[in-house]
């Protein structure tokens, strides 16, 4: 894993508990709130990461899950972090005409500098970073 976003106690983090719809609204505005600073292009991309990576997770994994998001000043980078407790793999789906499915990691994938997956003993973390100057995204 190449992370840019130091891994430390600067997160902060959101429990979510599996219910049948994620709560995005809830999820847009913690986010939103914990990012007050970030430029509003930049806020919007990490808003769609986040929905994404959560809705994923909720969709696949019917496990708790919780996401953390962390900040670094310079270069503004964020790091949206999801955990759940399944083993399954993801595997990105294709954008296809006249379906509703298979996208969010396909967006995660072309709107962040860089994503993964870390598999762990009790399920996984996916996580993805998301910087000013890239992919279209003005700077903060």
């Amino acid at each position: 894993m190449t992370a840019g976003v130091e891994l430390g106690s600067d997160a902060t983090e959101l429990g979510l508990l599996p219910t049948r719809v994620p709560p995005l609204a809830d999820i847009r505005a913690w986010v939103t709130a914990e990012l007050a600073l970030l430029g509003e292009d930049h806020l919007s991309v990490v808003l769609l990461v986040s929905n994404e990576l959560v809705s994923n997770a909720y969709e696949h994994a019917h496990s708790p899950v919780r996401i953390s998001v962390r900040r670094t000043g310079t270069p503004c980078r964020v790091r949206v972090e999801v955990v759940d407790e399944s083993a399954d793999e993801l595997t990105p789906g294709r954008s296809r005409l006249n379906e509703n499915r298979g996208r969010g990691l396909v967006l995660v994938d072309r709107l962040c500098t860089e994503w993964g997956v870390i598999n762990h003993q009790a399920g996984k973390t996916v996580w993805a970073e998301v910087s000013c100057g890239e992919h279209g995204i003005d700077g903060c």
